[in-house]
């Protein structure tokens, strides 16, 4: 018999009551019946065991002695089943046995006697009830904080994906931007070596001496970068002189002549201070005829306090400038610029430097002082090569202009044109002195 004694909400716990004697659950049903909780009554155990198939019990009461299904049987089947729900037993008789069998096996929580207390029976269902609530209320917390740590996991795992992410687009956008700032001193480079009464390529062997120094000082890769970009456009101060002081040899120039020349370190700082890529790039420029023994300009540095890029910009340059009639009347070959510069070390250059140019064993070739034209097709193109010509189609489209670098882009563009027949003009091109990168 399932008899409703109230309407409470569920949240408010909910209690079965057990009873084989009706007079016993009509007073249950009486006693609880303006009480802040559902209560359910049964007459069996198996007709508990139904209702609790339906209903979830937060609370058991059951009688002891009952026919079929004694009291502690139904309790330990509700152990077994229900675990989460608190048992009471009921008891009017004094079998010790019988008790502790309820208590082992049906794992009882609190013996309610016969007859009871109605108010310390009401407090005992309360107590029960709020255990209940308790442990709810701790699922509940344990779950919220499962979820929330799982969550937590994810939005981490997100993050650390997002992050990921942005890195690799922040080191793709670097290493376009150091590609861009490449070609953009390779031009440049290019572009100052064409004026006149300076020495075209002049620049490219001296980066490319400069870099294989660096390799025997084992200079860092970022500071062998700025010296690699200062040995391109060390003499880009050069474009402010005039024709008279530039068309003349160092070892000519005399007076007011030497002393307007003596600014080009400075204004080639100057000019590239403002390119934040550019600035230590520039500090080398400024410091490049720096002596190591002070007797040097701008400012008369000495040994240590010479930045180690300008001391390897200086004795490389003038390892190559003393072999062309740009720094002497008469050029020295390669082995007689090397003796020159044993000769001055420690005077005008760095000792360390000097040798490591020697350990380079490097031969220079004069004639590359003034760069070959080659005509090639475009099959022949690669990444790296100068154009010394415009780029025009038949129909006289301009595609690249004279001194363009080609990248891998623009080569698989011109091999794609060749393909098919749009390109049959020879194509004009000089090979750059420096291949190697630092």
């Amino acid at each position: 018999m399932d008899l409703t004694s109230n309407q409470a909400p569920r949240d408010t716990g909910r209690i079965l009551f057990v009873d084989d004697e009706q007079p016993i659950l009509n007073s249950l049903m009486r006693l609880t019946r303006k009480q802040n909780f559902q209560c359910l009554f049964a007459s069996s155990g198996a007709e508990a065991l139904e209702i609790m198939q339906e209903q979830t019990v937060d609370l058991v009461v059951s009688d002891m002695r009952m026919p079929e299904m004694s009291g502690h049987e139904f309790l330990a089947e509700v152990k077994q089943r229900y675990p989460g729900t608190i048992r009471y037993l009921l008891t009017g008789q004094s079998d010790l046995e019988s008790t502790v069998s309820a208590l082992n096996d049906g794992g009882i929580s609190r013996f309610i006697h016969k007859p009871w207390d109605d108010d310390k029976f009401i407090e005992a269902l309360e107590e029960g009830l709020k255990v209940v609530r308790l442990e709810r209320d701790n699922r509940r917390l344990m779950i919220t904080t499962q979820e929330q740590a799982l969550s937590l996991k994810r939005l981490n795992a997100e993050l650390e994906d997002r992050v990921l992410a942005r890195t690799k687009l922040l080191r793709r956008a670097m290493r376009q931007l150091e590609t861009s700032y490449d070609a953009f001193v390779k031009t440049f480079s290019y572009f100052i070596s064409h004026r006149a009464h300076l020495i075209k390529g002049q620049s490219q062997l001296v980066a490319d001496l400069c870099f294989r120094v660096c390799d025997l000082l084992q200079v860092e890769s970022t500071e062998r970068k700025h010296i690699f970009y200062a040995a391109l456009l060390h003499e880009v101060g050069k474009l402010a002189l005039p024709d008279e002081v530039l068309g003349r040899s160092e070892v000519r120039l005399t007076g007011r002549d030497r002393e307007e020349y003596r600014q080009y370190p400075v204004i080639g700082e100057l000019a590239l201070t403002s390119i934040k890529a550019l600035e230590k790039a520039a500090l080398l420029i400024r410091h490049q005829n720096e002596h190591f023994d002070g007797s040097g300009y701008p400012d008369r540095l000495v040994s240590q306090s010479i930045p180690l890029g300008s001391r390897i910009l200086l004795a490389c340059r003038e390892f190559i400038g003393i072999q062309t009639e740009y720094m002497r009347a008469t050029p020295l070959n390669a082995e007689e610029a090397l003796n020159h510069l044993r000769k001055n070390a420690g005077i005008r250059y760095d000792p360390a430097v000097v040798e490591a140019i020697a350990q380079t064993q490097y031969t220079l070739n004069v004639s590359s002082l003034s760069p070959m034209e080659r005509i090639v097709s475009y099959r022949d193109l690669a990444p790296g090569m100068i154009l010394n010509r415009d780029l025009v189609t038949d129909r006289g489209i301009l595609l690249i202009s004279r001194g363009g670098i080609l990248t891998q882009t623009m080569v698989d563009r011109l091999r794609r044109l060749g393909a098919e027949d749009n390109l049959k003009m020879p194509i004009h091109i000089i090979e750059p002195a420096l291949e190697a990168n630092p």
